[in-house]
């Protein structure tokens, strides 16, 4: 049989317009990486002079050289600072640069005040353990808010935080603190007044959830207890 040739013209024409049509494989493109961003943080603390720079220093010992620009702040001022923290400093002086994103001039706690109306009491066991109560005409020691003991190796607070019975290190010396497990921030202690003590809201971050010890909420100037006699 000869084959038609009008049909092997439609054949090879079929061939060539699909051969044509046919679309290149697409190639994947990875996307470029996003660059990092700058942690972000905010603290609570005094602007100092430096040696090169103003610094701000937080209780826990944190130093960082600050890059204020044209903020009208500077040392001797007792603000919120928040920014991002670059890990090189400006002027070779502290652990990180920040830079403000947001500064504002906020009343310093009762500690920065007046150093009498923080107790001036260096707070050590004798000071410390015992059953405490929230200060203020609802105080009572039937039900403490508290208690401190001192067990083998370690100063141990037993409380409730945010509803939840809660067992964690008190840390005396230089930075008195409570050492919470985590996710729960550290919590600043002091002398209060002749007979109290204060806990307070973390002092190196002053965007943090609120907590409460006993049912008392822990912000500004901190929650008062005195010690129950026994």
């Amino acid at each position: 049989m000869r084959p038609n040739p009008a049909a092997l013209a439609s054949a090879l024409f079929a061939i060539g317009v699909t051969g044509c049509d046919t679309a290149p494989s697409e190639q994947s493109v990875e996307p470029s990486p996003s660059p990092v961003e700058a942690e972000m943080i905010t603290v609570e603390e005094r602007i100092m002079e430096g040696t090169e720079c103003p610094v701000l220093v937080t209780p826990d010992g944190a130093r960082y050289a600050l890059a204020l620009g044209e903020a009208d702040f500077g040392p001797g001022d007792y603000v919120r600072f928040t920014g991002p923290r670059a890990q090189a400093s400006v002027c070779m002086e502290g652990e990180a640069t920040l830079t403000p994103d947001y500064i504002e001039s906020i009343d310093p706690p009762a500690r920065d005040r007046d150093p009498a109306r923080a107790g001036g009491i260096a707070l050590d066991v004798a000071y410390v353990t015992g059953a405490w109560a929230a200060k203020g005409v609802d105080a009572t020691c039937d039900r403490p808010d508290f208690e401190i003991s001192e067990s083998p190796g370690a100063i141990v607070i037993e409380t409730r935080v945010n509803g939840t019975p809660e067992t964690a290190r008190v840390v005396l010396g230089d930075y008195p603190r409570i050492d919470w497990d985590d996710p729960l921030p550290d919590t600043p202690i002091e002398a209060r007044g002749p007979d109290g003590l204060a806990v307070l809201r973390p002092a190196t971050d002053a965007a943090y959830d609120s907590m409460e010890i006993a049912g008392h909420r822990i912000a500004g100037d901190g929650a008062v207890f005195v010690k129950c006699a026994g």
